[in-house]
Parts: structure tokens; sequence; C-alpha cells
């Protein structure tokens, strides 16, 4: 059986892959999370609603337990959303699993943070706009989108930022319907006029405002103390995550056209993720870890998608670099500090 084939029939196709695998993810978080300094990165000035479940989640264990619930739900309505629209016409364990491991290479992500919460809503916004797809009478579909971009930013205010960014997809998934333009923008007021009231009841103005303040402090990156093998690491991950991004461009465009207007949604949407982390670096990485979730899914269909032996062989590279950061986070890699 050549490489592609037995590619496809064990990691891509398998029957029994799924169950293994996220059972050693599962092991890996356990792991760094006993070996590794966690460090609490959560912060209630970014939300109006985390200050009060932020409690809940003070014991680390819960936390990291809950983190973890966290991201296999986030991979599980990716996975979803991929199987109940048919985005991808072949069978693939890579798109519940790429998420899962993208988002347990670094400690960060077994905190319970605002960050995951939000992710969670804006996973569920792309329901209602993949819903929406060709509709006539899309409103209530834009409606759900609005209300549920609009509960994300409840949790973290940096999904305040997707709010013009989601025009593009409402707009490329049924065109100019002004109706459903303006239930999107209605559905999102009506959250935010509702908590707005709330705070205006409790003659607490400055609350609701204080999150907002976030994007006044615009902060650019400086280089961080990193290790030598974090670093290779790092640049390697962000090679393989363009070369990824710049191949599935090639393959999706021959794709049916709902996946090929997710696709170009998603990397509009990673593209501007991007240019909002660099600006924002110091401040939060909120929108890194949405670009990523988002970055899994491309590289799921990427891997998926691929017949080539030199797609294999980058699969088990990009798994080899992946595998090489999270060996990072240990001891005995980090001998070779600056």
């Amino acid at each position: 059986m050549s490489l592609v084939g037995i590619f496809r029939r064990t990691v891509v196709e398998g029957r029994f892959v799924t169950f293994p695998v996220v059972l050693v993810i599962l092991g890996m978080r356990l792991l760094l999370f006993l070996k590794c300094d966690v460090a609490d990165p959560s912060s209630t000035e970014v939300s109006h609603l985390w200050h009060f479940v932020a409690p809940f989640f003070y014991d680390g264990v819960i936390s990291m337990v809950t983190a973890t619930l966290a991201v296999l739900l986030i991979a599980w309505l990716i996975r979803s959303m991929n199987d109940r629209f048919a985005l991808i016409r072949y069978r693939s364990n890579l798109i519940f699993i790429a998420p899962l491991l993208l988002l347990s290479l670094h400690p960060r992500f077994l905190v319970m943070t605002p960050d995951l919460v939000a992710v969670i809503f804006i996973q569920l916004a792309f329901f209602p706009l993949l819903e929406s797809y060709q509709k006539q009478d899309a409103y209530l579909h834009s409606f759900r989108s609005g209300v549920l971009i609009a509960i994300a930013t409840l949790f973290h205010v940096g999904a305040l930022a997707l709010v013009p960014l989601w025009w593009r997809g409402e707009r490329s998934m049924r065109g100019p319907q002004l109706r459903a333009r303006l239930s999107y923008l209605f559905g999102f007021l009506l959250v935010g006029f509702s908590l707005f009231s709330l705070y205006f009841f409790l003659d607490d103005l400055p609350g609701f405002s204080q999150p907002f303040h976030f994007y006044t402090s615009i902060s650019l990156p400086s280089l961080p103390v990193y290790t030598v093998v974090e670093w290779v690491a790092l640049v390697l991950m962000l090679l393989f995550f363009l070369s990824n991004m710049i191949m599935s461009t090639r393959v999706f465009s021959r794709d049916k056209v709902i996946t090929l207007t997710l696709m170009r949604f998603v990397v509009y949407l990673i593209i501007f993720l991007w240019l909002l982390q660099a600006l924002y670096w110091s401040r939060t990485l909120f929108f890194f870890t949405v670009a990523l979730t988002l970055i899994s899914y491309l590289n799921a269909y990427f891997f998926t998608r691929t017949n080539s032996k030199s797609g294999v062989w980058l699969a088990y590279i990009n798994l080899s670099v992946m595998l090489l950061f999270y060996l990072s986070h240990f001891t005995p890699f980090r001998l070779f500090n600056f």
C-alpha cells in the first residue's frame, strides 16, 4: 500500500483512531498540568460577565478540568458544523483531532479563561451563518448570529471586533440582503442594550464602559523571553500555518460553493485576527486563540483532502513540530536559555 493510502486508511479515515488519539491528547494535557507552571492568564478587565463566574475556577484542578471540557466542546462544534453542512465530503478524524491537539500544546489552554468561553459562542455563530446560505428570507439566521456574537462579547470584549468582520460572511452567504443585515445588527444591539439597561438600573455606568477601554491600550509586540527550542518551534509552526493556509486555498478553490465561500471567509478572519493580535499582543491572546481554532479547521481540511506524498510528509513534519513545541515546556528541553 502506498504512503498516501496508509495515511488515509489509518489517520484520516480509521474507524478506531479518534478515541485512542483523544486519550493521548488528554494525557498530554495532564502531564503538562503536573510538570509545568500553569499561570492564570484570565482577566476580569476585558469582560462584563467573567468576574461573576471566575471564582468558580480559582482551584487549579477545577480550572484545568473545565478548560479541557471547553476545548473538547470547541472541537466537537467544529466537527458538528462540518458534518451538518457536509463541508468536507470525506470521512475524516482530523476535524475533531486537529483543534483538540492545537489547543493542548501550551499551558495557557489548561486554564479556564473568558477566551475559551467566547470562542465557543463564536463557533456557534457559524451554524446560523451557514444555515442562511442562499436563502432569500434569512433574517432569523442573521439575528441569531448577532445574538451569539454579542454574548461572546460579554465574556471577552475582543469579540466586538468580529462584529464588522462578520458582515463579510453575511454578504458572502446571501448577497446584499438589507433585511438580514439589519436583523444581524438588531440581534447584537438587543443584547448590548439589555446589558446597558442592567448597568443603568444598578447605577454603574463606569462598570459598563470599563471593558471597552481594552481597545484604547494598543500594545505592539516586543520580543518575548523564549528558549532556543521554543523559538525554533514557534517559527516552524508559523511557517507551517502559512504554507497550509496557502495550499488549502488551492484545494478548496475546486470544492463546492458553500465550502469555497466558508473557507474564503475563514482565511479573511484569520488575517484580520492576526493583525489585531499584533496590535494587542501584550494585552491579550484572545485573537490568537480564535485564529488558532480556525487554522485547525484549515489544517484538517487540507490534510483530509491531500492525495500527494508531499502533503502526507508535510502532515508528519507538522505533527513533529507541534510535538517539539509541546516538549519545549518541559525542563530537559529548557536548557538553552537566552
